[in-house]
């Protein structure tokens, strides 16, 4: 409907919402916008187990697909090829959020310092807390900032890291320019990002696809955390991904084109996505016992993404890249 700028989903997601007499968070959503928007949704700092990250196979697939070995991720397989003999690194992480990812970064060994930087205070104290429990405190260290304060500064880097962040940017043209800004000479910026549509807007192919998996599956395996059943996916309308996050993959479609214009791919990666991270979202944490009849659920889950991808392409990518 108007080119999907709302669809019939809306009209059960509102009607949910006030059933469960959360009339407070539409409006919230309503009057809530811009920059305060993305703050205000990527505050919450509770990790989700729902999604396709957590289920322990998948990260062992996109080991395979960084490095060959399903025991070394991209991190560790660029601190080894690219990293080895350039002595303790800084690094700078854009979008850190709670950290998370630089803590498997940090523990590389390449980097003398990793400073990660945020939008939301809450995400940046939750990040700064784990640092210290970790005892990483020595190499992390979080802020609350943005790509043009560090500019202005005058700061620079050995290392950019584009961590699940540059989806969140627009104007990518200027936004790549500015992280080439933010680099030594002979830096590098470091990609694990997800370059599928744009706002999530997924493609026929990939909506076919992810239906005919989810039609493989036991019922118990779909079923959501409010007790509904996940019975297809679902393209979320343009007005709902404003509302929930302005931010989220903004310009996605273009993130690929955009870093190949402006810098050299030393080394691309691509890991899928195109039916895992739509299927598995919302029920990943039905995939994460480790029983026999699991693995092979999961193992069914890998089937159905390799027969597409070739038609279909992925939707997440590592690179290494430096600036031209």
């Amino acid at each position: 409907m108007f080119n999907n700028l709302v669809n019939r989903h809306d009209a059960a997601r509102v009607g949910r919402k006030l059933r469960r007499g959360q009339l407070d968070k539409l409006v919230s959503k309503v009057r809530v916008r811009g920059t305060e928007r993305v703050v205000e949704h990527w505050s919450a700092v509770d990790p989700s187990l729902q999604e396709w990250w957590a289920v322990p196979q998948v990260v062992r697939r996109w080991n395979t697909f960084a490095s060959g070995d399903p025991a070394v991720g991209f991190p560790q397989h660029v601190a080894d090829k690219w990293l080895a003999g350039r002595g303790r690194l800084r690094a700078l992480s854009l979008g850190c959020g709670t950290g998370g990812n630089e803590v498997i970064w940090a523990r590389t060994g390449a980097f003398e310092r990793i400073t990660g930087i945020d939008i939301s205070p809450d995400r940046i104290d939750y990040a700064t807390g784990q640092a210290r429990e970790l005892g990483l405190d020595g190499v992390l260290e979080f802020r609350t900032a943005d790509v043009a304060e560090l500019l202005e500064a005058g700061e620079t880097y050995d290392v950019v890291l584009g961590l699940q962040s540059l989806h969140h940017f627009d104007r990518l043209d200027e936004t790549m320019g500015r992280i080439a800004g933010l680099l030594k000479p002979g830096g590098l910026l470091l990609v694990d990002e997800f370059v599928g549509p744009t706002k999530f807007q997924w493609t026929d192919g990939q909506l076919r696809a992810v239906d005919a998996l989810l039609s493989q599956l036991p019922e118990e395996r779909r079923r959501l955390v409010d007790g509904r059943i996940k019975r297809r996916a679902v393209r979320p309308s343009l007005l709902s991904m404003r509302l929930d996050d302005p931010s989220e993959a903004v310009d996605a479609g273009r993130l690929l084109p955009a870093l190949r214009e402006r810098y050299t791919v030393l080394e691309e990666r691509p890991y899928g996505g195109t039916v895992l991270h739509v299927a598995l979202s919302g029920i990943a944490q039905h995939f994460r016992d480790g029983s026999a009849e699991t693995e092979a659920l999961v193992q069914r889950c890998f089937a159905a993404e390799d027969a597409v991808l070739d038609s279909l392409g992925h939707d997440f990518v590592f690179m290494v890249c430096e600036p031209k």
